[in-house]
């Protein structure tokens, strides 16, 4: 059978440099919402999309590790303005 897939739902990831994961992780969304800080606010204080945040939070991916340090850096900036 010419064309057929046995694997049709596999993706190749060979041309993605920078392939994302998903996850059934939450992140750092129960801190965010401890914090009172909003997704927005805490986009705008790491310095990275709003939707790589929400998705993050939601399990749907794995953040890089720049990702995930400019966020950590942020959350703990907010802490000690808050203390």
């Amino acid at each position: 059978m010419t064309g057929y897939n046995a694997t049709p739902n596999v993706v190749d990831m060979t041309d993605d440099v920078n392939p994302r994961l998903k996850t059934g992780g939450h992140a750092w969304g129960p801190e965010r919402v401890a914090l009172g800080v909003s997704i927005r606010k805490l986009a705008e204080l790491a310095d990275v999309d709003k939707a790589i945040l929400s998705m993050a939070e939601n399990g749907r991916l794995v953040p890089t590790g720049e990702e995930y340090s400019k966020v950590m850096a942020a959350l703990r900036k907010v802490r000690e303005e808050q203390a």
